[in-house]
């Protein structure tokens, strides 16, 4: 729904910053039998512009991640062999059958202890629809956008059971940690520069997006038998929180970020991975 010329142009370079695709540091070492696997899209796939490296060439050239990830970070405080098999711009279809940037379930085994999986929001660019029609401008955040939004939201459920059965069937011995997508926006937009590109309305909105799909990803992980972590949180480690407090970043250049835009910070992904491993230890 590209209403806007300003808004298509400005999407379009946003969207050559989240889904990178040259690589700028050497391929990882091959670990198909790894005791721990981080799975999912740039949520876990995404640390600092200076870490993009490619991942294992048995999988795809065109799979993008970051040795600074979530999957890095929980790997260093678990002390185990590790596979980072997330990629930027993946969805539940490189879980179950694989695309371009391969299928993510090859990197699990029987001998698999520990996985983590963030997935869902790039499903029928979910994420994509959301970020160019009631992110940047309010205007374009119709009612159409928004029926458009809840419907791929009602479809993302059975996806996910699929998805999530896939990970059962190549890690039956693994435990699984599904990570939630952290909170992008605050309660309040006042003083924000949000209150001026969506209002308080369309943040309001934001909000419920986002907590339904994290909802479905509950519900979905609950049914998988997997345990869940950030469900949802306060919003103050928002897009507009101070420098040094953010877990999301709107640029990832801001002070101590060290991340790329709309994803987590490096603070946030500290946070991620300290959940995931608590979780792991229970």
């Amino acid at each position: 729904m590209k209403t806007a010329t300003r808004t298509a142009c400005a999407v379009a370079a946003l969207t050559a910053l989240l889904h990178p695709t040259v690589a700028t540091a050497a391929p990882i070492d091959d670990t198909a039998d790894a005791e721990y696997v981080s799975l999912g899209d740039s949520y876990a796939a995404a640390g600092s512009f200076l870490t993009l490296s490619d991942p294992l060439p048995r999988r795809a050239t065109t799979c993008v991640n970051s040795s600074d990830d979530i999957g890095h970070l929980v790997a260093e405080q678990m002390g185990v062999s590790f596979e980072d098999a997330a990629c930027n711009g993946a969805s539940t279809v490189d879980i179950i059958s694989g695309s371009t940037l391969g299928l993510q379930t090859d990197a699990l085994s029987d001998a698999t202890k520990f996985v983590s999986l963030s997935i869902g929001g790039n499903d029928d660019d979910l994420f994509g629809e959301l970020q160019e029609t009631c992110f940047l401008y309010a205007f374009t955040c119709t009612q159409e956008a928004r029926d458009d939004i809840e419907r791929k939201l009602d479809a993302l459920g059975p996806r996910l059971d699929v998805a999530y059965a896939a990970v059962r069937s190549h890690a039956p011995n693994a435990q699984v940690v599904v990570a939630g997508y952290p909170r992008i926006f605050p309660d309040d937009a006042d003083g924000c520069f949000m209150d001026v590109v969506a209002t308080q309305e369309g943040v309001d909105y934001l909000n419920h997006v986002q907590d339904r799909l994290n909802g479905e990803i509950a519900a979905a992980a609950e049914r998988a038998g997997f345990s869940m972590v950030a469900r949802w949180g306060d919003g103050s480690n928002s897009i507009c929180a101070p420098d040094g407090q953010r877990h999301v970043s709107l640029t990832g250049v801001g002070p101590s970020d060290n991340g790329i835009p709309l994803h987590l910070t490096l603070l946030g992904r500290q946070h991620q991975a300290d959940l995931i491993v608590r979780e792991f230890r229970r």
